[in-house]
C-alpha cells in the first residue's frame, strides 16, 4: 500500500494519496485545493486516481474537488449526496471502499460536522478534522462534542494500537498515543 502526504496552502490542510501497488489505482483523501504536486506524484508513480474520499464538507477539505473530478473523472465518496458542487456517492459507517486490491472501511465520526466520516485501511486511518494529534476538531455544541468523543472512542481507538492516524491538519499520530495521551480522552 502506498500512502503519501501532501500539505496544502489552504489552512495548512492535509491531503493524502492512498494507492494499491499492484493495480496502480489511487484514492485521494480530502481535496482542499487542487495541488500540482499531487498530480505530478500520481503521474510520476503511474497511478490512476479513481476515487476521492471527503471526510467532511468544509472548504479547506473540498475546495479543489471539482478540479480533481474534472481532470481525473474520479468518483467522489462522502457522507452527502453532493459536495462542493460535485455529485457524490453517499457512504456510511461500515461501508467498504475498494481501491484496487485494498479495502478500506468507512467509520462514522460526526461532531465537527454532522456528516463527518473517517476511512480506515489496515495500519492507517484518515480522520479529517474529527481527531488531531493531541486535540479534536471543534464542535458547535456540547452535544456534538460528546457525540464526537464517543465516536472516536468507539471507532478509532478500537483499531490496533500501531494504526497510524492521519489527520486533517498537523502531524500524524497513532492510536496508541492518542488513546493514552490526548487530553480530550484522559
Amino acid at each position: 500500500m502506498i500512502v503519501r502526504h501532501f500539505l496544502l496552502d489552504v489552512h495548512e490542510a492535509n491531503s493524502f494519496v492512498v494507492a494499491c501497488e499492484e493495480t496502480r489505482e489511487a484514492l485521494l483523501v480530502d481535496a482542499g485545493a487542487f495541488d500540482t504536486d499531487v498530480e505530478a506524484f500520481l503521474r510520476g508513480e503511474g497511478l490512476r486516481l479513481v476515487k476521492v474520499f471527503i471526510t467532511h464538507d468544509h472548504f479547506d477539505h473540498t475546495g479543489g474537488l471539482a478540479e480533481y473530478v474534472s481532470r481525473f473523472d474520479a468518483e467522489v465518496l462522502c457522507g452527502l449526496a453532493q459536495v462542493a458542487g460535485c455529485k457524490a456517492t453517499r457512504v456510511k459507517h461500515g461501508d467498504h471502499v475498494e481501491v484496487g486490491r485494498l479495502q478500506g472501511t468507512v467509520l462514522e465520526t460526526p461532531g465537527h460536522t454532522p456528516e463527518g466520516l473517517s476511512l480506515a485501511f489496515p495500519g492507517h486511518v484518515f480522520t479529517g478534522d474529527a481527531l488531531f494529534a493531541g486535540s479534536v476538531g471543534g464542535t458547535s455544541s456540547e452535544r456534538d462534542r460528546l457525540r464526537q468523543l464517543d465516536a472516536i472512542r468507539k471507532h478509532i481507538f478500537t483499531l490496533p494500537p500501531q494504526t497510524e492516524i492521519h489527520v486533517g491538519h498537523g502531524p500524524s499520530s497513532t492510536v496508541a498515543i492518542e488513546s493514552r495521551f490526548n487530553p480530550f480522552f484522559v
